[in-house]
């Protein structure tokens, strides 16, 4: 039985040009992609028997033999609408003390150049979204300026679902996750700033972006979906960190807040979007990022996108 196309197949090593949705506009900007965490450590289900079924086709872009870790990039999603030009998840960030979580303490990315490299300046951005408030997905929503930290995006309203916000604002529930000023310097300083905004997990942005909910992985996550002339996009956050979590679905990460439920989500996400020919765009997949969910001999894969993808027609 054939558990998923060949690796060589699914993820080409050409880096992605903007995607069109009708007439809205999405460029990726890539903080960092390496590999990152074993399998063992990644995955709070993980069977060594089932992984090594999927070994082959994993290797060499999605899991690194050399090393033994999992490939996992962390990036933004820039979504210029004809209204609106929206950032989707921050990253990491730069010079943030992290000494709990050490491949995120104290980096120094280019990630402000590549944002530019793709024609959208901090001040030009009108949306912050995080999809929900992991260290991961805040850290450029502040930069540090003059002895302190400020919002990295300064006309920018951040949205934040506020079931997310009242989890994560309760110190207990925070230092479970970890003892990282996170929350203190990636968040605490927008709210200082004026510049959030609490909304439902349905949220609609203006006529082509809306929030989607899809709690689990943390009580408030949500997806963000992209619709203009009869066309889709979604981005999906950490409901998947890695595209094995296609084939194995109920495979959580080791980060997801409720398990039952994160498992639950991504059942249900597979079956809405498997071969809708709607763009599903993760939070974590490698180059391209991009891709379909298809089924295959009775279970799901991800199809990487390819540069020839760029134009995404509508939906079937």
């Amino acid at each position: 039985m054939r558990q998923v196309p060949d690796a060589k197949s699914v993820k080409p090593t050409l880096a992605p040009v903007p995607w069109e949705i009708g007439q809205v506009r999405i460029d990726r900007v890539l903080e960092h992609e390496r590999p990152l965490l074993s399998p063992d450590v990644l995955f709070a289900e993980y069977d060594h028997n089932l992984f090594q079924r999927d070994r082959q086709w994993l290797t060499p872009e999605l899991f690194d033999p050399v090393s033994g870790l999992m490939v996992l990039a962390f990036h933004s999603y820039v979504i210029r609408t004809p209204d609106t030009v929206v950032l989707v998840d921050t990253c990491t960030g730069n010079h943030k003390r992290r000494p709990h979580k050490i491949r995120y303490h104290m980096n120094e990315w280019p990630y402000l150049e590549r944002l530019r490299s793709v024609g959208t300046t901090p001040e030009s951005v009108d949306i912050v979204i995080c999809t929900h408030l992991h260290a991961d997905h805040v850290g450029w929503n502040t930069s540090w300026v003059d002895g302190r930290w400020v919002p990295t995006f300064p006309n920018a309203t951040y949205l934040l679902a506020e079931t997310e916000f009242d989890h994560w604002r309760n110190d207990h529930k925070r230092a479970c996750y970890t003892k990282d000023p996170y929350f203190e310097d990636s968040i605490q300083p927008v709210i200082e700033a004026g510049q959030v905004q609490l909304v439902e997990m349905d949220h609609q942005i203006d006529a082509y972006v809306r929030l989607s909910g899809c709690p689990g992985h943390t009580p408030g996550h949500v997806a963000v979906v992209v619709e203009c002339d009869g066309a889709a996009a979604i981005m999906s956050g950490d409901i998947f960190h890695h595209p094995l979590q296609c084939v194995r679905p109920r495979w959580n990460s080791c980060f997801c807040v409720d398990r039952q439920w994160a498992q639950r989500t991504r059942m249900e996400f597979l079956e809405q979007y498997a071969d809708s020919g709607i763009l599903v765009m993760p939070a974590h997949f490698p180059t391209p990022s991009a891709g379909w969910i298809e089924r295959a001999d009775g279970q799901f894969a991800f199809r990487f996108c390819d540069p020839s993808d760029s134009i995404i027609g509508p939906c079937d």
